[in-house]
Formats: C-alpha cells, structure tokens, sequence
C-alpha cells in the first residue's frame, strides 16, 4: 500500500491515502494509513488485513502520527534491530523484542504479543501503575524545588538576621572594631555563597528533571489514541523516570544549608584592644536543617546535627 500522505487542508481534514482526493473516514492502526469509506470497506475484505484494527470518528488520529518530527515506525522499531518491528513482551525479563531478539535471546521465555496485551491499555492497572508513577514523581520533583526555595530563603533571613546583629554589637565599639567587622562580614558573605551555590545547583538540577518528566509525560500522552504505540511508549519512559526518581533521591539528600550564629567575644567588654574581638562568626558543629522531600512536606522536618570536621573548621 502506498503511503504517500496528500495531509488535510488548514482545517486539519485527513484524506485516504489510496484516493488522495476522498476525505478518510478511518485509520487503520496496524497500516497506519487513513481509509475513505470505499477502501475502508474493501480493506476489511482481504483476509491479511482482517484483524486489523480502525479507528473511526473521534478516535481517528487528526495528524498522520508522529514523535517529535519522527515518524512512528521509529517507535516501535527495535533498538537492536533497526529492521524489525517490536512486537513482544518478554515477561521473564521485562523487556520489549521484536522476531529476531525472540529467537537469539528470548527463545523458550515467556512472551506475551503486545498487539494482544496492549488492547484497552489506558484502563489496564500497568498503564495506571506507571501514570501514577509519573504524578508521583512529578509531586517529589515539585517539593523538592519547594523546599530548596525555602532554604534559599532561610539562608538570606538568616544572613540579614546576622548582619543586623552584628551592626548593632559594631555601633557600641565602632571605631576601634571597623576592620574586624569587614573580617566578620566577609565571613558571612562567604559561607551564605558557598550554600546558595550549592542550593542553586540543586534547584539547577532539579529544574531539569521536572523538564525531562514533562517531556515523558507529553510523549506518553500523545499516544494515547492508539494502545499499541502507547505501551511501548510507556515502557520506554519508566527507565527514564526511575532514573529521575533516584537523581530527586540524591538531590534531596543534599538539600540543606549551614546553621551559625554571630557569638560576642566576651573579651570585648573589657579588652577593646584585643586584635580579634568584637564577635567571631560561629558555626554550629554540622547543624543542617534538612527537608525530607519522600514524605511531600514543605515545611523543615525536625533538625538533625551531623557532625563534619569539615563544617566545624569551615
């Protein structure tokens, strides 16, 4: 059958590939070519295409369906096999094989034929399973980036609450304590960049993955019309999500900031000519208030303290 597509005019009206000037009334999935109501008839005639599977009124695709510029067949094409078409599921290994992976690695598996376990697939539990994989992810995704924006705001509350502090401690000894404030300063300035850097690079990183879902989600989506498609599809995304659900794992582990707070030199009071008084900036000893993303809250869970060398010396 020829394929060639004369496509609808600014109306999105499908014609018949085989009588380019008909207006299609249906699609036939496993052809993938629209049918006019004489060849529709016809098609169902011949016995190599008495199984195949049409779509008609609503449920016929308004576009000749494509991926991302790509045409369908790309999507079904085994990725071993660049000929072949996928038409299996190997349930021992849950994986998708077309004829020739059947018979060099899948011989004498299990193997189910998509086409027949594909049928209603938007009402089957795998399709729920996996779409509430995706919302689910999507929610982990969204509270992370929630709670790296509450700790980017926590680490600005707590940089200003210190600087005021230390502005009203620097007024009683101002002239002999200016250059131990730019010291101090310095010091706070450093360590509010060290973890917004770091907090922005997960909000960075983040940011990604909720594109990369999206895209999924919209590649999933734009198959929904045809369940063979859809399946394969679907079973493409999940190595993506959980992939993007482990990288959210590491990004949440790492969503937290440093607690100090500006402690007077008790020195101060008495000894104004000691080079190093006014105020130290302390760091508490690998105090980090972290977010537990898994649990979709979006306020601080209970502080923990974890002790670093490398904290306690920054």
């Amino acid at each position: 059958m020829a394929r060639s597509l004369t496509l609808g005019s600014t109306d999105d009206t499908m014609f018949c590939h085989l009588c380019p000037n008909v207006r299609a009334s249906a699609y036939c999935v496993d052809c993938r070519i629209y049918l006019c109501p004489s060849c529709k008839g016809q098609h169902k005639k011949y016995p190599t295409f008495k199984d195949h599977r049409l779509l008609t009124g609503k449920k016929m695709p308004s576009f000749f369906p494509t991926r991302h510029g790509t045409s369908t067949d790309d999507l079904n094409k085994c990725p071993d096999h660049q000929k072949e078409e996928i038409k299996f599921l190997c349930t021992d290994h849950d994986t998708l094989c077309c004829d020739i992976c059947n018979t060099l690695f899948h011989n004498g598996c299990k193997l189910k034929r998509i086409s027949d376990i594909c049928k209603d697939y938007t009402k089957s539990t795998d399709y729920k399973n996996q779409t509430a994989n995706f919302n689910s992810t999507e929610t982990i995704t969204i509270n992370c980036l929630q709670d790296i924006d509450n700790c980017i705001k926590k680490v600005d509350q707590l940089s200003s609450s210190q600087v005021e502090k230390l502005r009203k401690f620097k007024a009683l000894i101002i002239v002999y304590l200016e250059q131990r404030e730019k010291e101090l300063l310095h010091e706070i300035q450093l360590t509010r960049d060290q973890d917004l850097a770091a907090l922005k690079q997960l909000q960075t990183s983040a940011t990604t993955i909720k594109s990369e879902l999206s895209k999924a989600l919209t590649n999933v989506k734009m198959h929904e019309d045809i369940s063979n498609d859809l399946f394969i599809a679907t079973r493409r995304a999940q190595s993506l999500v959980n992939r993007l659900k482990s990288a959210l794992q590491d990004i949440t582990s790492k969503t937290k900031y440093r607690e100090f707070d500006l402690q007077r030199d008790p020195l101060v009071e008495t000894l104004l000519k000691n080079k190093d008084g006014m105020a130290q900036l302390f760091m508490s000893p690998g105090k980090e208030t972290l977010f537990n993303v898994t649990q979709h809250q979006t306020k601080p869970v209970k502080e923990r303290t974890i002790y670093t060398e490398a904290m306690k010396n920054s």
